[in-house]
């Protein structure tokens, strides 16, 4: 079981990319809304610790999502992770 802190770190992490797939392409108000609210109501009240766990739980998110990759499809998380800056590069968007 995980202790309450990274748990909560982790919800956060799933509430901001929940709100970012509801408008990926679009504006990035409610993403900010989220971040802002986020931050704003940690229970520490102190808007670095809620800042560096909100980072440390995206970060988990996005290690179970590469996992997740590599269970469905194979592909290790190495991999994904060049491929996606091999795509940026391309793009002009990673530099």
């Amino acid at each position: 079981m995980l202790d309450p802190r990274r748990a909560e770190s982790i919800q956060g992490a799933v509430e901001l990319m929940t709100a970012w797939v509801a408008t990926p392409d679009g504006p990035p108000d409610l993403v900010r809304e989220t971040l802002e609210r986020r931050v704003e109501e940690h229970p520490s009240g102190d808007r670095l610790v809620a800042a560096v766990e909100l980072i440390m739980g995206l970060t988990h998110l996005s290690g179970s999502l590469l996992v997740l990759r590599e269970l469905d499809n194979d592909i290790p998380p190495e991999q994904t992770i060049q491929d996606l800056a091999l795509g940026l590069a391309a793009a002009g968007d990673f530099e």
